[in-house]
């Protein structure tokens, strides 16, 4: 019997990190012939459901569902990287037949996958499967960890001829239990191949067969008991606190019927500061939970408390102050400076995330021979990509903010990512490219050991239209003609390219798409900020061109758009004597988005807009709401959308079904373990950063692993390798800068 330790046999290569972390993170989950891809509201294009892995792990029952094949490939997937290409499918004698073009340059060049099972701590297993291949070559099983350094919890490099041939191992299952590996065979320029000096361009094109493939529990006697996941608190509070004269509200979730008052208690001398009585329990069908609410607003003594019940359940502590929020508002302004690419962070301004310039070469265009300067923005995310359309989104929250609010310090920050966008605009045409990014994602690597090849990607109608419009706001926020050139470029391009829809990633990249396939709201954004900006008629037409349909007026993320549009027109002085039905239904559409808002806020335990369902990003969409019902607050005053707006950032910070804070560093509960490249290198939490928060589709192996039976409010993991709930961006955080300034401000 074999006995697989971590740090032992199984240390993989710094290479192996590297790119074997491709396989997860936001937008990064590889399915059977595409990239899975996000947009705020759905997943575009998701991966193939997988096995259940909640079932009880029984002994002799095959964990790998499919495996003899006799329904076709099934669940199985293949990921390549550098180089490698492969194609799938069950041949005329009932095995899997991988064709394999090209191995691609490293082991996982070529790697197919399957994902939905579990393993326990202390089980002994057992693989089995049959293999042959057209050539003769190596090849490497692995069963891995599905995130963070995914390193193998088994693994083993075998030799493939021209003859079927049977294999089998046995192994223990030494770490600690995981609801979600991943088994995969890497068929690409494996370890072996490297060491025996073989040239991976020499190696031709060919077949591997495989069959009978299983994964059993042999013995479960010494397996460790999985823990459950932690319940939520029952006291629901914000647990960075409450200004003095706010709405003060606190949620309690199934307490004892006789459980009906609560007091609210100075933490310093336990004296009580207010009694009260809770509302009558009504049931939250997304959460599965029976609440009730305690007001405690009259409270408004500066001061640190928390809540405790008549029957003695406890809050943690929270503040009530005029300034509790100055610390969380900068620290989420400080992750954007923190997200800088192209420059060194020193350790006096970044501490534990100080790092010397990083991806400063220049960036081949791809399809070309070209090269081209694109140093500069924000890592938009958890990996290190940076992407126009996402970019537009982030820098627009922070101008509007300045424009607003007039922080000096969000322009200069927007102006740091502005700068690097006009680097990737086409001087030529005036299109905008898509993204830069390498051809796959990084390993779990601070962003200077990201040295491979950056590409640039095509021209996209998305990334030029979100140009064209936060140019256009820049040029006359910051009154700079450069942004505004650039702007009227973007737009002639528009002009010139109607019907020109949507982006899909070259063959060779695997990177975040944004594939967003529907642009008319990016042309009326657009031409609402050009309008807003020049006075020119000509934009003025535009933007009546796009009013027929109301999804060009929709949104707030980096797919729609359209609401951005709303607001410049909105708050165009030129528009004010409008005599035509533009400006009427542009506010029509808007104050009754707000109003709709307002309604379902007031449905819900927690005050947020939301009602069964959570999306990839959702806590975007809470921020996104408080900037729209603020916005709706300065065109048509109405104190029930400051009050709706102030409820969307307390569930932000904490007054929500799971009980958590979700921005990290904040609060008493908040998220330690977030799917993000700096905070799993250095191994500690960056501050400052929002999370996805609840998602409710399940879409990463961990989330469907542990979340299958959870109710859709509460489907949140602290766990870095559910990135579809615990990955940051740079325009979840924006959206939150601008909700807190305005209320700072207000």
């Amino acid at each position: 019997m074999r006995r697989y330790k971590k740090g032992l046999a199984l240390v993989m290569t710094t290479a192996m990190l590297l790119s074997l972390a491709a396989c997860g993170g936001k937008k990064e989950e590889p399915a059977a012939t595409t990239t899975e891809e996000v947009t705020e509201e759905t997943s575009e294009e998701k991966t193939e459901d997988v096995a259940d892995a909640s079932d009880e792990i029984q002994p002799g029952v095959n964990l790998i569902k499919g495996g003899d094949f006799s329904d076709g490939v099934g669940t199985f997937g293949t990921y390549t990287t550098n180089g490698g290409s492969v194609k799938l499918d069950v041949n005329d004698d009932g095995e899997l037949q991988i064709d394999i073009a090209n191995i691609g340059t490293v082991e996982h060049g070529v790697q197919v996958f399957y994902d939905g099972f579990a393993m326990q701590e202390g089980g002994v297993y057992q693989l089995d499967f049959d293999a042959h291949s057209t050539i003769d070559r190596d090849i490497a099983w692995r069963i891995q960890l599905n995130g963070g350094d995914y390193h193998a919890y088994a693994t083993e490099t075998v030799s493939l001829t021209g003859e079927p041939q049977h294999y089998s191992m046995e192994f223990t299952m030494e770490e600690g239990s995981d609801p979600a590996p991943r088994f995969c065979f890497n068929l690409g320029y494996v370890e072996s191949m490297q060491e025996a000096g073989v040239d991976a361009a020499s190696v031709e094109a060919h077949s591997i067969m495989i069959d009978n493939l299983s994964l059993v529990l042999n013995d479960g006697s010494n397996m460790q008991e999985v823990e459950a996941l932690a319940e939520a608190p029952k006291i629901k509070v914000n647990q960075v606190g409450y200004r003095k004269n706010d709405t003060k509200k606190a949620v309690f979730t199934n307490l004892a019927d006789d459980d009906t008052t609560f007091t609210v208690v100075d933490a310093a001398s336990g004296e009580t500061a207010f009694e009260g009585t809770l509302s009558e329990p009504s049931e939250y069908k997304a959460g599965q939970e029976m609440d009730s609410t305690g007001d405690f607003s009259e409270l408004n003594k500066e001061g640190t408390y928390k809540i405790v019940t008549g029957k003695g359940e406890e809050s943690g502590e929270f503040k009530i102050g005029d300034n509790v929020y100055e610390d969380t508002y900068k620290s989420i302004v400080k992750m954007m400076y923190l997200q800088r690419c192209g420059m060194e962070l020193t350790s006096d301004e970044a501490g534990d995330f100080a790092h010397p310039a990083c991806h400063t070469g220049e960036a081949t265009i791809y399809g070309t021979d070209k090269k081209i300067d694109v140093s500069g923005g924000w890592h938009d995310a958890g990996d290190y990509g940076r992407y126009v359309v996402a970019g537009a989104k982030a820098a627009a929250d922070l101008v509007l903010a300045y424009e607003k609010f007039g922080e000096k310090d969000l322009v200069d920050e927007a102006k740091y990512e502005l700068d690097w966008m006009l680097k990737m605009q086409d001087q030529t045409s005036g299109g905008v490219y898509h993204k830069v990014t390498c051809a796959s994602f990084p390993g779990e690597v601070m962003p200077q050991e990201e040295t491979e090849e950056l590409i640039v990607t095509p021209i996209s109608n998305a990334a030029t239209g979100d140009f064209a419009a936060v140019m256009a706001l820049a040029g006359r926020v910051c009154d700079d003609n450069k942004y505004l050139d650039a702007a009227k470029k973007a737009w002639d391009y528009l002009e010139q390219h109607k019907g020109d829809r949507g982006f899909k990633n070259p063959d060779e990249i695997s990177t975040g798409e944004y594939p967003d396939k529907y642009d008319r709201d990016e042309y009326f954004w657009a031409a609402s900020e050009l309008y807003k900006t020049t006075g020119d008629d000509k934009y003025k037409t535009a933007m009546a061109e796009y009013i027929d349909d109301e999804r060009n007026l929709e949104g707030m993320g980096w797919s729609s758009v359209g609401m951005y549009g709303c607001y410049a027109a909105l708050t165009n002085d030129k528009l004010l004597t409008d005599s035509s039905n533009l400006r009427k239904t542009i506010q029509d559409y808007f104050i009754g988005k707000a109003n709709e808002s307002v309604e379902t806020s007031e449905k819900n335990p927690y005050g947020v807009d939301f009602t069964n369902s959570f999306y990839w990003g959702s806590n975007m969409g809470v921020s996104n709401s408080g900037m729209v019902l603020l916005m709706a607050n300065e065109i048509a005053p109405d104190e029930k959308y400051v009050k709706c707006a102030k409820g969307q950032l307390d569930y932000l910070l904490g007054l929500n079904a799971t009980g958590y804070c979700f921005v990290t560093g904040q609060g008493y509960l908040s998220p330690q373990n977030p799917h993000h490249r700096p905070s799993q290198a250095t191994g500690k939490c960056m501050p400052g950063m929002l999370v996805g928060g609840p998602n409710s589709n399940l879409e990463d192996p961990y989330a469907k692993a542990v979340l299958a039976d959870v109710a859709p409010a509460k489907c949140y993991i602290d766990n870095v390798q559910s990135y579809s709930c615990n990955e940051i961006t740079i325009y979840w955080n924006s959206p939150l800068i601008y909700l807190m300034a305005a209320l700072q401000d207000e």
